[in-house]
C-alpha cells in the first residue's frame, strides 16, 4: 500500500507538505503542490476522502497510541496509570479516548499521518516512543496535534510532557553520595529511550560534581526489563567489586538486580545498595523494600490529553511540560 511517506518521498518533499497540500492549505507555493499531485498520481495514491476533509470537520476523539507495546511489562502497572490519567483528562474535557498499539513494522507500514487520517483521529497521546522510531520525526512533522509522553518533542502541532529525568538521576545519585557512597554504578536502559540518555547524564554530573571519576565500565544496559537486569548482575558485580551501591534507571530492573545479587551470596543493603526509578507499586512489597524515584505517571498520562486539547481548542503551540519527582528512601540503601 502507498502511503503519504511514500508519496513526499518520491516527490522530494517533506511529509508536511504533502498533508497540507492533500488537505487543501494555501502555505504551499504551486510548483510544490504540483510536484506532489503528480507524484501521488504516479503512484496511484488515493487517499481516503474523508480523512482528506477531517481538519474541517468537529470532532471529538483523541488517541493514545502506545508505541512497541509488545515489548511493555504489564508487572510495573506503569502503562495502566498513562491510561488512567489520560481517561480522566478526557472526561473532564469532554473528549473520547480510543487505544491504538503501534509496533516498529506497523509504523514502517504506514506513515504517521496517514494512519492518524485513515482512523478520523483529531489529537494523539504517544508513549513508549523510541527515538529511532518512524513516528517520532515523522510527528514533528505532521499537522495533527500531539503530545509525547517521556521524550522532549516541541513543534507547532507537536509537544512533550516528562519528568525531568536528568535532574532526577543527579539527584538520585547525589543521594548515595551524601550517604557515604564512592564506588557507584548504573544500570541504564538502552540507548535509544530519551530517558536513558537523560538518566545516565544525570548520573555522570552527580560524579563529576561530587570530584568522583566516571568509569564507563561501571554502566551497563539492560533494555528496561528485569530478566535482563538479572542475566548482566553477575557479570557486572565481579568486573566492579568495589562497588558500593548502584543506581538502577526503573525499578523492574533493579528488582532484577536484587534478586540476583541476593542468589550470589551478597546482601542489600549491607554489601550493595541500590536505587531504584520509578516507584511502582512493587517497590513497597520487594526485600528489602526498594528506594527510588517516584515519577507521577497518571499525572503525565492526565498533563498530555490536556495540552492536545489546547493545541485543539486554542491553537496552542507545542511544548515541554516538566512535572515533578521525588525521592522515597525505603530499605535499600547503607549509610556507610
Amino acid at each position: 500500500m502507498v502511503s503519504i511517506k511514500d508519496v513526499a518521498k518520491h516527490a522530494g518533499v517533506s511529509i508536511s507538505a504533502v498533508s497540507k497540500t492533500l488537505n487543501g492549505y494555501s502555505d504551499v507555493s504551486e510548483a510544490t503542490r504540483r510536484k506532489i499531485l503528480q507524484a501521488a498520481q504516479e503512484l496511484n495514491y488515493s487517499p481516503n476522502m474523508l480523512a482528506k476533509n477531517l481538519k474541517h470537520k468537529v470532532t471529538k476523539t483523541i488517541a493514545l497510541i502506545i508505541s512497541n507495546f509488545e515489548k511493555a511489562n504489564g508487572k510495573d502497572g506503569v502503562v495502566f496509570q498513562i491510561i488512567s490519567g489520560v481517561y480522566a483528562a478526557a472526561t473532564r474535557y469532554g473528549y473520547e479516548v480510543v487505544i491504538y498499539t503501534r509496533s516498529l513494522s506497523e509504523q514502517q507500514d504506514k506513515s504517521y499521518w496517514q494512519f492518524c487520517n485513515d482512523h478520523k483521529i483529531a489529537g494523539v497521546v504517544i508513549s513508549g516512543l523510541r527515538t529511532t522510531d518512524p513516528y517520532f520525526e515523522e510527528l514533528i512533522d505532521s499537522d495533527i496535534p500531539s503530545v509525547v509522553i517521556d521524550a522532549e518533542t516541541i513543534g507547532p502541532h507537536a509537544g512533550s510532557v516528562i519528568t525531568d529525568n536528568l535532574e532526577a538521576a543527579r539527584l538520585a545519585v547525589q543521594y548515595l553520595i551524601s550517604k557515604g557512597h564512592q564506588e557507584i554504578g548504573m544500570v541504564n536502559g538502552h540507548r535509544y529511550a530519551t530517558v536513558s540518555i537523560k538518566r545516565e547524564q544525570g548520573y555522570r554530573e552527580a560524579l563529576e560534581e561530587a570530584g568522583l571519576t566516571f568509569i564507563p565500565s561501571r554502566v551497563v544496559e539492560a533494555d528496561f526489563t528485569e530478566e535482563g537486569a538479572y542475566e548482566l548482575t553477575e557479570g557486572f558485580i565481579s568486573a566492579n567489586p568495589r562497588l558500593t551501591a548502584v543506581f538502577v534507571a526503573s525499578d523492574l530492573m533493579a528488582i532484577g538486580v536484587m534478586k540476583r545479587i541476593t542468589e550470589l551470596g551478597l546482601r542489600v543493603p549491607e554489601d550493595i545498595s541500590l536505587m531504584g526509578f520509578d516507584d511502582i507499586v512493587l517497590c513497597s512489597y520487594t526485600t528489602p523494600k526498594l528506594s527510588t524515584i517516584r515519577q507521577d505517571f497518571v499525572g503525565l498520562g492526565y498533563a498530555a490529553l490536556e495540552q492536545v486539547v489546547k493545541m485543539l481548542e486554542r491553537n496552542t503551540p507545542g511544548y515541554n511540560k516538566i512535572l515533578p519527582f521525588s525521592i522515597v528512601d525505603r530499605e535499600t540503601i547503607m549509610i556507610l
